[in-house]
Order: C-alpha cells, then structure tokens, then sequence
C-alpha cells in the first residue's frame, strides 16, 4: 500500500496495552511484588502516554488483552471517549502457535468478549508476542476481524486470502518498536536516534510506518524520560506540515479494503 500521495507518508501509533497480565502468564496474584512489578506501571504509563498523544492530535490503536480489560475496564472507556480505536491481543497473552484445536475457540471467545465490551465489532486482532499457527488467519477472517497486525514482513500493508473471505495485514516494523531497543537497555538518545533513522528511511521511499509502544516502566515507553523522548519523535515526524498522515490500523486497513 503506497502513501496517500507521492509527498505523504502514513504512518501509526499503535500500543500493546500489557500491565499485570505480562507478569499473571508465570506468577499468582499475591506474587505481584517487586521483579513482578513492572506491570503495575500501567496507569501512569497509558496517562503519560494519552496525554501526549492528545497534545499531538494522534489516534492511537490500542492491542487490548482481554484479561487487562476486565482488570482495567475505566481505562478502556478512557481511551474510547478519547477517540482511540481498540483491538484484541489475545484473551490472557496466549502463544497462539501452540493452542492447536483450542485455537478457534480462543480466538472467538476473545471477540465476543471485546465486541461485548465495546457494543460493536471489533476490527482488528494483533497476536501476542507475534506467535501465530498456520490456521490463524483463516479462523481471524472466519470469525470477523477484519485486518491483523502481528507480522513483520513488508513496509505495506497487504490482503491476505483467507478461503472465501480477505484479510489485511497491517505489518508492524521492528525498529519501531520500544520493546526492542529498550529491552537491550538502549539509551533514550540511542532509541531516538534509530527511530528517526528508521523513519526517514521508510519516507524515502514511500513506505507505511508502524510504531508499537507498550506503557510499562521496563521495556516500554511509560518513563518520564523516555515520553519526552517520544515527544521528540513525534515532532520530528510533523517538521514537515502534511508530510506524515496519522491513521490508525482500522483506517489504514479500510482504505486499502476498498481500493
């Protein structure tokens, strides 16, 4: 999918809204505490983190884990009267590639429960930590999402044929994502620097860029810090006026749905 015009570039903020439900995948309630903790960081992180995102008038797209939204469901009404679209990221961070037949099952439970939850369909589906089986898709398209966004393999999104039904895939970029840079300790200066080298790269040739941030204090962009940096970031991406088009998954998979 090409940019809008020659001169544009799309570009989209998306967020794994991962709090406790990182930590629960090992460890019992009562075990939050200490090396377990960094999950509890999710109010602040996600405030800091709408907060900038309203100062710059971005919509974002937040991956929600069933389980964080059942753990946190005034923050989910929080990013919905803001304007941000909310998609699915697993029912309790499952490795989809290892469900086998419970796949289907997890995969509808998990829509029902956020559509339920968001009195409409929901569109978009990212799978946690990227892992997929080879009927993921087709069970995605079948049940009625209508784009995922958990792979790594182009600068565009495409369509994926999915039996008798189509699938935009929304490709996120790896060098996009906090957790990359940060989870090797990166400096705030070093991640910023790779982020605009990434960008500038993908707006030379027109490609679509897509950013994944996660509010924790650990490997996410949740520090004090590290959303001035981001705020940097931004900045840098609108020194052009109308040089970056701000979409969010389900407009970036609409459009190219009807092209």
């Amino acid at each position: 999918m090409r940019s809008a015009t020659s001169s544009t570039s799309l570009f989209t903020v998306s967020v794994n809204l991962h709090g406790t439900s990182v930590e629960r995948r090992s460890v019992s309630s009562d075990r939050l505490v200490g090396r377990f903790g960094y999950g509890k960081y999710l109010g602040d992180g996600t405030e800091r983190l709408l907060k900038l995102l309203e100062a710059h008038q971005i919509s974002a797209t937040f991956f929600v884990p069933i389980r964080e939204a059942e753990l946190h469901p005034f923050l989910i009404e929080e990013l919905i009267q803001r304007g941000h679209e909310i998609a699915a990221n697993g029912y309790e961070l499952e490795d989809h590639s290892k469900l086998g037949e419970k796949e289907k099952d997890v995969i509808k439970r998990t829509h029902e429960a956020l559509s339920s939850r968001l009195g409409k369909s929901v569109a978009g589906w990212r799978a946690p930590y990227g892992m997929v089986s080879e009927h993921t898709r087709d069970y995605l398209a079948e049940i009625g999402f209508s784009y995922d966004s958990s792979f790594q393999d182009d600068d565009h999104p495409y369509i994926v044929a999915t039996g008798k039904k189509h699938l935009v895939e929304i490709p996120q970029n790896q060098m996009l994502m906090d957790q990359t840079l940060f989870g090797m300790r990166q400096t705030d200066g070093r991640v910023f620097t790779n982020w605009v080298e990434e960008f500038d790269g993908l707006q030379s040739e027109g490609c679509y860029g897509c950013m994944t941030l996660h509010p924790r204090s650990d490997y996410g962009i949740g520090r004090a810090s590290r959303i001035m940096m981001l705020d940097r970031f931004f900045k840098h991406l609108k020194r052009i006026p109308g040089a970056v088009m701000f979409r969010t998954c389900a407009e970036v998979a609409q459009d190219l749905a009807f092209k």
